[in-house]
């Protein structure tokens, strides 16, 4: 039998985790086994999909009827509908440090180079959201095997430790500038947790800053597991609980072009990376985040199909072919220790009849 346990990574990046899907699809394909999962953001939702489900094949369906779903009832829900608006008037950019370089900007020159103190207040002392969690969490609810889950593979998730919404973007502006990084995140192993958290910590791994409010988790609020280790990808692509668990191959998607995380950084590792070979931006960094509809989401499972059967399948399909070759050559040998077996039990039985 094969010694080999086989981790897969499903990165954050919003409605751009359809893409997920279509991995799912290719690695199911190509034969390709999958011991246990961790995710961060849209990552850990989909991964507590496949972490449930019986097979891949099965991962596979669940996740596409899912996403269909979603294509036709999107999972937001706005909250404050005159607090978004704020932020659009402002040119406030949620969902990339890059970007947010704009809050400061922005602030800075409506109050002639210091942040107003009333928005920042505001912004940092903002707990609810802007959007519900409602739809996500009845979405969760329709789809997701709990009962199931705790039997199933391994998961775990990304969180990281909530301060306030608007300081905690600001930092990732920090590390994307390369000033300070900022703080690691944390990995929860999900089915380690009392029943009633498992699914708060499933959301607050998604739980973007100011869009969706923090969860509670062993007395602490968390959000988004993306944030942390920020300039290299740290929480977005959560690898080290897989590495930890004892898994010695690991495949990783990303959900943006050009991600800073790097294989290199472990060297001891064997990575598989699924990196999207096209362009994933449709429309846009924020409008691709929040855009769950169905104008999108389907050419984002074909790019994920496409890209994994581009970038692991001819290597998992080997890997397959070889552990087949290992798991047959025991069993020559295993039949003839039985035939010698054999042999030797006659051989005895004669001289004992003789």
């Amino acid at each position: 039998m094969s010694d080999m346990k086989v981790g897969l990574v499903l990165s954050g990046g919003g409605a751009k985790g359809a893409y997920h899907v279509g991995v799912v699809k290719a690695l199911h394909e190509v034969g390709a086994q999958v011991d246990a999962v961790a995710g961060a953001s849209i990552g850990a939702l989909n991964g507590a999909i496949l972490a449930a489900a019986p097979s891949l094949h099965e991962g596979a369906v669940r996740l596409e009827t899912l996403w269909m779903d979603l294509a036709n009832t999107s999972p937001l829900k706005f909250n404050f509908p005159a607090y978004i608006q704020l932020l659009a008037a402002s040119g406030l950019h949620l969902a990339s440090a890059g970007v947010l370089k704009e809050i400061v900007q922005k602030a800075q020159h409506i109050a002639g180079g210091a942040m107003p103190a009333g928005i920042s207040n505001f912004l940092g002392g903002l707990n609810e959201g802007a959007l519900s969690d409602t739809p996500l969490q009845n979405h969760i609810n329709q789809y997701l095997d709990q009962e199931a889950l705790n039997k199933g593979l391994p998961l775990f998730v990304s969180v990281f430790k909530h301060d306030h919404a608007f300081r905690d973007l600001l930092r990732c502006a920090v590390a994307e500038l390369g000033i300070v990084d900022s703080a690691a995140s944390e990995f929860v192993h999900i089915q380690s947790l009392p029943i009633l958290e498992q699914k708060e910590a499933l959301l607050a791994s998604a739980a973007i800053p100011l869009l969706f409010a923090p969860k509670r988790i062993n007395d602490n609020l968390y959000s988004d597991g993306g944030q942390g280790g920020w300039q290299k990808m740290q929480g977005n692509t959560p690898i080290t609980p897989l590495l930890e668990a004892g898994c010695n191959m690991v495949v990783v998607t990303h959900l943006s072009d050009g991600s800073l995380w790097s294989r290199h950084d472990f060297p001891n590792a064997t990575i598989l990376e699924i990196r999207p070979q096209s362009n994933i931006s449709r429309e846009g960094l924020v409008p691709d985040i929040l855009g769950f509809n169905a104008g999108k989401l389907p050419s984002w499972i074909e790019q994920g199909y496409v890209d994994t059967m581009h970038c692991v399948g001819r290597v998992m399909k080997a890997t397959k072919s070889r552990v087949n070759l290992k798991v047959s050559e025991a069993a020559v040998v295993q039949s003839q220790d039985t035939a010698r077996i054999d042999q030797e039990m006659q051989i005895t039985m004669s001289r004992l009849s003789a």
